[in-house]
C-alpha cells in the first residue's frame, strides 16, 4: 500500500511538473517576446530622432557659410556647388546619399546637389512655405517625387542679417535600417500605396503592388515574403506578430498633421533573442523535481524503519534659436575653447554678456568646472590624453557632473552630458542643474529612512500578534494534557496507553509551534536583495501569512488569476505592501460587518492586480487622501497613516506601476455589496 502511494505521488509530481514547465514557459515566452518588442520599438524611434537631429544640425551647419552669404546676396547662383561636402559625408559618416537644396526668398529652387534641375518654385510645399515666411528652422518627414525622406530647413543670413531664403538637407531612410540590421533586425520601409502617384522618379526602384519600398538596403528576401504573403496585412499590424521564426513588428509613420506616410516593417530571428532564462528556468524546476523525489523515496524508507511519518517540505525562491529654446546650458566645443552657445550661458555667467566676452575671459567653460574631489564630477585636466569633454564623450554611459559657481558665489551642481557633430570635430555638451535634484534626493533619502523604520516597526506588531494568535491553541492543548498527566498520576490512575498518548499529543503540539516560528521566518528573509521571483507565488505566500488572521476573524478570502510574470524587487518588500493592503481591509471589515458577511476577493487578470472588500467602501472626501503619508481613517491606537503610503512609494517607484482606489458595488452569490477596490496597474 506505502509503495503505490509512493508511485502515485510521484506519478503526480512529474505530471505536475511538466505542466507547470509548459505553462510557465509560454508564459515566459510570452514576456520575452513584448519587451523585445518593445526594445525595437524603442531602437526604431530613436534612431529616426537621431536622424532628423543630425540632418538639422547639418542643415545649421552649412548655414554658417560666408561664401554662402556672398553668393546669394549677389545672385551668383552657379557658383554653388555641395558636392565635395556631400562626398565628404558620404566617405567620413554613415550617412552615404545625403542631398542638399537651397531655395531663394521667393521659393525658387536654385540649387540641387542630386540634379542639374533648378529653377522650379516651391511654395507648393508646406513645409518649405513655412520655413520662408516665418524665417525660422524646422524638419519633416515627407514623400516627394523621388522617394521618402527626412528633411530640415534652415534660414541662411547675409552678414547684414538680410534674409535670402533657405537650406534644405535631404536625407534617407538607408543609415536607418543599416543600424537597425546592425542590431539583427531587418527592416522594409514601406509607403502607402496612395504616394504611388507622386513618387514619380522612384529612388530605389522596389515596389511591392503598389506599395513603393523606401529603403535602397531593403533585403530583397523579405520584399518578396512579405510580396507573398501580401502587404497590407504586414503595414497593418497594430503591435507585433510571430511568423515563420520571426518577430515581425510594425512602427508607423506619420507627417506633422496626423497622416499616415509609411510603416517601417522590422524582422527579428528568433535566433537573435534571447531565451536563457527560459532554459535556466526549465533546468531549475526539472532540478527542483528531482530533488522532490530524491527526498520523498528517502521518507518513505524512513517510515519503513521508524515507523514515524515525518512531512517533506519543500519552497522555492531604462543651431542657435535650438540651443536657446533649451533649458539647459548647452555648449559647442573641443574641450579646449568654446565654439558657440546659447543664452542660458550668459544668464550664468553674468560677468559676461556675449560669446566673444566669455572667450576673451574663460576661452573654455572647463575653467570654471570645480574639483569637487569626486570622479563622477569633471574638471579641467588631462584624462589619460583626452580632454574633459573628449573623456565625457568616450564614456557616455557613465553620468558625470560639473560644479561651478554662479554671480554670488554659490556652487551649482549640473549634469553633463555630451554628443558629437558628424559633420565638424565638435563636441555638444549640456549642462543641466540638479542642484535642487540633489537637495531634496538627500532630504527624500531621510524621509524614507524614518518611513521605513516605521514600516518596520508595524511588521514586527503584526508578527508577533501572528505568532501568539497561532501560539495559543496549542499551548492550551499542552497545558491541559499536562494537567491531565499530573491528576492522573496522583488518582494512581496512569497507565502506559494514556501516557504514550498524551505525549505523542504533545510532542504534534510542539512541532505545531516549531513550524509557526519556521514559518515566520521563512516570510521574512534575513538578505534585503533584489531578486526575480513569480508574482503569484508571492502573492499567495502572502495570503497563507495572513490565514490565521483570517479564520481569527471569519473572513473568506478568495484569489483567482489567469496568468503570472516575473519581478524583479525585494521580495520581502513586495510582501510587506501586499499586507498593508490586507490589513487596512481586515481593518475595515471588522468595524463594518457580521462576521459571516465579510469577504476579500483578490484577482491578477491582464497584468492588473485588485484587492475589494465589502466593507462598506470609504469616505468620498479620504477616498484621495489614503495614499498620502499620516493621513489614516483609523483610531490613532490602530496606525499612522504610513501603511498605504507605503504601498505607493513601493509600486509606483520601485515597480514603476499605477495605484487606483475606487468604491465599488458588486454582487455575489446574488446579493449586492459595497466595498473598497484597491487595483494596481502594471501594464
Amino acid at each position: 500500500m506505502i509503495i503505490l502511494l509512493f508511485l502515485f505521488v510521484t506519478f503526480m509530481i512529474i505530471v505536475g511538473t511538466y505542466y507547470y514547465i509548459t505553462t510557465k514557459q509560454k508564459n515566459l515566452l510570452t514576456s520575452i517576446y513584448n519587451t523585445t518588442n518593445k526594445n525595437i520599438i524603442k531602437t526604431t524611434e530613436s534612431l529616426i530622432e537621431d536622424k532628423q537631429n543630425t540632418t538639422l544640425a547639418i542643415a545649421l551647419a552649412l548655414t554658417k557659410n560666408d561664401n554662402l552669404y556672398k553668393f546669394m546676396k549677389d545672385e551668383k547662383y552657379e557658383k554653388l556647388n555641395y558636392q565635395k561636402i556631400v562626398d565628404e559625408i558620404a566617405q567620413n559618416s554613415k550617412y552615404k546619399n545625403v542631398w542638399i537644396q537651397i531655395v531663394d526668398k521667393s521659393g525658387n529652387s536654385i540649387y540641387r546637389s542630386w540634379t542639374d534641375k533648378k529653377g522650379d518654385n516651391l511654395l507648393f510645399r508646406k513645409d518649405l512655405k513655412n520655413t520662408l515666411t516665418i524665417q525660422s528652422i524646422s524638419t519633416s518627414i515627407s514623400v516627394g517625387i523621388f522617394n521618402l525622406t527626412l528633411k530640415a530647413r534652415a534660414p541662411i543670413y547675409d552678414n547684414e542679417n538680410n534674409f535670402q531664403g533657405a537650406l534644405e538637407v535631404i536625407t534617407h531612410f538607408n543609415s536607418i535600417t543599416k543600424d537597425l540590421k546592425d542590431n539583427n533586425i531587418e527592416s522594409l520601409v514601406i509607403t502607402e500605396k496612395k504616394y504611388k502617384d507622386t513618387i514619380k522618379f522612384p529612388y530605389t526602384n522596389i515596389f511591392i503592388d503598389d506599395y513603393y519600398v523606401a529603403n535602397k538596403n531593403a533585403n530583397i528576401a523579405f520584399v518578396n515574403y512579405v510580396r507573398k504573403n501580401g502587404v497590407e496585412k504586414y503595414i497593418n499590424i497594430s503591435d507585433f506578430t510571430i511568423e515563420n521564426g520571426y518577430l515581425i513588428s510594425n512602427y508607423p509613420l506619420f507627417d506633422k498633421n496626423g497622416e499616415k506616410l509609411a510603416s517601417i516593417i522590422n524582422f527579428l530571428d528568433f535566433k537573435n533573442i534571447d531565451t536563457q532564462i527560459i532554459k535556466s528556468f526549465k533546468v531549475q524546476i526539472i532540478m527542483t523535481s528531482v530533488i522532490t523525489l530524491i527526498i520523498l523515496f528517502f521518507s518513505f524508507l524512513i517510515y519503513f524503519y521508524t515507523i514515524y511519518l515525518k512531512k517533506i517540505k519543500h519552497q522555492e525562491n531604462k543651431k542657435q534659436s535650438i540651443l536657446d529654446s533649451q533649458l539647459s546650458i548647452i555648449v559647442i566645443t573641443n574641450g579646449k575653447e568654446i565654439i558657440d552657445a546659447n543664452k542660458k550661458l550668459f544668464e550664468f555667467f553674468k560677468d559676461v554678456s556675449n560669446l566673444k566676452e566669455f572667450k576673451e575671459k574663460y576661452i573654455c567653460i572647463c575653467k570654471a568646472f570645480i574639483d569637487m574631489k569626486d570622479e563622477n564630477y569633471i574638471f579641467e585636466k588631462d584624462y589619460n590624453g583626452k580632454n574633459w569633454a573628449e573623456y565625457v564623450l568616450e564614456n557616455d554611459k557613465k553620468n558625470f557632473r560639473v560644479a561651478m559657481k554662479n554671480e554670488n558665489s554659490e556652487i551649482r551642481h549640473f549634469s553633463l552630458k555630451t554628443s558629437k557633430i558628424a559633420s565638424e570635430n565638435f563636441i555638444i555638451a549640456t549642462l543641466s542643474d540638479i542642484t535642487q535634484d540633489l537637495v531634496k534626493i538627500e532630504e527624500d533619502k531621510e524621509k524614507d529612512r524614518f518611513l521605513y523604520q516605521q514600516s518596520k516597526i508595524a511588521a514586527i506588531a503584526d508578527t508577533l500578534k501572528n505568532v501568539a494568535h497561532q501560539w495559543r491553541q496549542p499551548l492550551s492543548v499542552i497545558s491541559t494534557i499536562a494537567s491531565g498527566l499530573k491528576l492522573q498520576k496522583e488518582l494512581n490512575n496512569l497507565d502506559d496507553f494514556m501516557f504514550n498518548n498524551s505525549c505523542d499529543a504533545i510532542i504534534n503540539n510542539t512541532q505545531k509551534l516549531s513550524n509557526t516560528i519556521e514559518n515566520f521566518t521563512n516570510f521574512f528573509p534575513k538578505e534585503d536583495l533584489i531578486t526575480n521571483f513569480s508574482f503569484v507565488e508571492a502573492l499567495k505566500d502572502t495570503i497563507n501569512f495572513f490565514d490565521s488572521i483570517f479564520e481569527k476573524n471569519s473572513i473568506k478570502c478568495q484569489f483567482t488569476y489567469d496568468t503570472d510574470m516575473v519581478v524583479n524587487c525585494n521580495r520581502n518588500d513586495f510582501s510587506q505592501a501586499i499586507l498593508n493592503i490586507l490589513d487596512n481591509s481586515v481593518y475595515a471589515l471588522i468595524q463594518n460587518k457580521k462576521e459571516e458577511e465579510r469577504f476579500i476577493f483578490i484577482d491578477f487578470s491582464n497584468k492588473v492586480l485588485q484587492i475589494k472588500d465589502n466593507a462598506e467602501g470609504i469616505n468620498e472626501e479620504d477616498l484621495q487622501k489614503v495614499l498620502e503619508p499620516y493621513f489614516t481613517t483609523k483610531h490613532q491606537s490602530f496606525g499612522v497613516g504610513l501603511g498605504l503610503y507605503i504601498v505607493q512609494e513601493f509600486f509606483v517607484n520601485n515597480l514603476k506601476s499605477k495605484i487606483d482606489i475606487k468604491n465599488v458595488e458588486f454582487e455575489y452569490k446574488n446579493i449586492n455589496y459595497k466595498g473598497t477596490n484597491f487595483i494596481i496597474d502594471f501594464n
